[in-house]
């Protein structure tokens, strides 16, 4: 077998990982002078910032229209959006926390400039400002959460309009764009090896080794985050709430939790998802059916737990301080961007990149973050699953529904 055809078998994840590999050796050894692949680098962050925009509105003007489809039992709907709602942001707190304390990005120092977050910050005002007063100058601006704003309000009338004529038309135009961008994201990222390769090697030639370091830290942060929402936040909810034991949910769902382990994907793991939760964990089949869906969509605890630790990581990177206010400010941005994040190829990466220009960050880190999103990708699609069957469980719980003859039955 030739080089092209080994190549053209290999998988796009493993494609950029070793070109941020190669990228990596091949740095160090030339040194400065191999900023002559600027260009390349600097083509592929142009072309992420070139798609941020329209992902994002799409996205989530998709999901916050087909999400409301949940009015049909509204009950069901509207304790599973309280449980997405408390859970997603304990997860971005536990991800805040741990990046606190594990501090990733300290002791190195990038020369980019950001934005300092040291001042002050006026919640309600920032709260106000997110509404945007002008949406042509939020797209023209680049203000980012004023576009998110406008997209969820966009998605929310779409789906209130209902059946109607244009209620359907919006709602597929909205789907459409969303297909659209999806499928621009991905040949974009079939560019990714490359633009790796080149900002790799032109971050190792000039800073040096020790920002691998920082990535292995970043790395474990991120692992740590995960491991505490798995076995300390569901326990507590499955405790507390659904009042079942957490030991069982997990052996009852251990099916999906495997799968989506190995597939790396929420939307792959469905079928099998549902299967056991209906058949194993005891839910009804109606209240699975009406919540695994949406909830493959928005219910995403170990974005919301990633994106708090992106953030925190650049700005230790880059010596940014941040204020007290600041950091719920960070938490409430990664329920959002973990709810915008699902389906997209490469969508955390991508998701990555709005919050970088969110919070006033250069786009460094994301080919980094690209470079080794397979390690990442893993646990975080299984814990992303996982905690749409607690949401689940705990729902049918609350309801009175949970079949705790079959939850409980040996596995």
């Amino acid at each position: 077998m030739g080089f092209k055809q080994w190549y053209g078998k290999v998988s796009l994840a493993n494609k950029i990982l070793i070109a941020m590999v190669l990228g990596a050796i091949i740095g160090y050894i030339v040194g400065p002078s191999i900023t002559v692949l600027d260009p390349i680098g600097t083509i592929f962050l142009r072309l992420l910032k070139m798609v941020i925009l329209p992902l994002v509105f799409f996205s989530i003007a998709a999901g916050t229209s087909s999400v409301v489809d949940l009015s049909r039992l509204k009950r069901i709907g509207g304790l599973f959006l309280v449980y997405w709602l408390f859970s997603s942001l304990a997860a971005a707190s536990v991800g805040v926390i741990w990046a606190l304390i594990i501090k990733p990005g300290v002791g190195v120092k990038l020369a980019e400039k950001a934005a300092e977050q040291t001042g002050n910050i006026n919640m309600l005002q920032t709260f106000i400002n997110w509404i945007p007063d002008n949406v042509a100058a939020a797209f023209t601006n680049f203000n980012m959460i004023q576009v998110i704003v406008f997209a969820i309000a966009c998605g929310l009338t779409a789906a209130v309009m209902g059946e109607s004529d244009s209620g359907k038309f919006l709602r597929n135009l909205f789907r459409s764009g969303d297909e659209m961008m999806m499928k621009m994201v991905g040949y974009i990222m079939e560019f990714a090896p490359y633009g790796v390769f080149a900002l790799m090697a032109n971050i190792t030639g000039t800073v040096g080794t020790v920002v691998l370091g920082a990535l292995a830290k970043m790395l474990v942060t991120q692992y740590v985050a995960y491991a505490t929402v798995l076995i300390v936040v569901y326990p507590i909810i499955l405790m507390v709430f659904a009042k079942v034991n957490p030991i069982q949910h997990f052996r009852n769902i251990f099916p999906a939790m495997l799968v989506a382990f190995s597939t790396c994907s929420s939307s792959a793991t469905l079928p099998v998802t549902m299967e056991s939760t209906k058949k194993r964990a005891g839910v009804p089949e109606d209240t699975v059916n009406l919540i695994a869906p949406p909830a493959a969509t928005i219910n995403m605890h170990a974005c919301a737990a990633e994106m708090p630790i992106y953030a925190l990581f650049a700005a230790q990177l880059f010596g940014v301080h941040f204020s007290p206010a600041t950091f719920i400010y960070i938490i409430i941005l990664g329920v959002i961007m973990a709810a915008g994040v699902a389906g997209v190829p490469g969508g955390a990466i991508m998701m990555a990149a709005v919050l970088m220009n969110i919070m006033g960050m250069p786009l460094t880190i994301v080919p980094w973050i690209a470079g080794i999103y397979r390690l990442i990708d893993m646990p975080n699609t299984m814990l992303n699953v996982t905690g749409d069957t607690v949401g689940m469980v705990t729902v049918a719980s609350l309801m009175g529904e949970l079949d705790k003859e079959t939850f409980e039955k040996a596995k």
